[in-house]
């Protein structure tokens, strides 16, 4: 039988903590509470600005219109058949504008 070197450990622990490599992204995400008619509700977009753009799954977008307290409206600018409750989306950060 081997015996177990609480040192060794220690060693082992230290080094797999100086090689762990972490990167973090701010990123403001909301959950889909309800699809009605290519309107969404959704749950947890506290950065949301009138107009945003909001990712949707699968390459899908939305525009926010309502802001309310706890949820934000969100217009489907396409295709809404796939979406469903409990998908999660993001804000980009950038206003709806189309070029003239």
């Amino acid at each position: 039988m081997q015996k177990i070197n609480s040192t060794e450990i220690s060693d082992i622990v230290r080094k797999k903590i100086q090689d762990l490599s972490l990167t973090s992204e701010a990123t403001s995400e909301g959950t889909i509470v309800s699809v009605a008619d290519g309107i969404l509700k959704v749950h947890g977009l506290q950065a949301g600005q009138y107009g945003e753009m909001i990712e949707l799954p699968q390459g899908t977008y939305g525009m926010a219109l309502n802001l309310e307290k706890d949820s934000v409206g969100v217009a489907v600018l396409g295709d809404y058949e796939h979406l469903k409750e409990g998908d999660k989306v993001k804000c980009t950060g950038k206003v709806l504008e189309v070029p003239v």
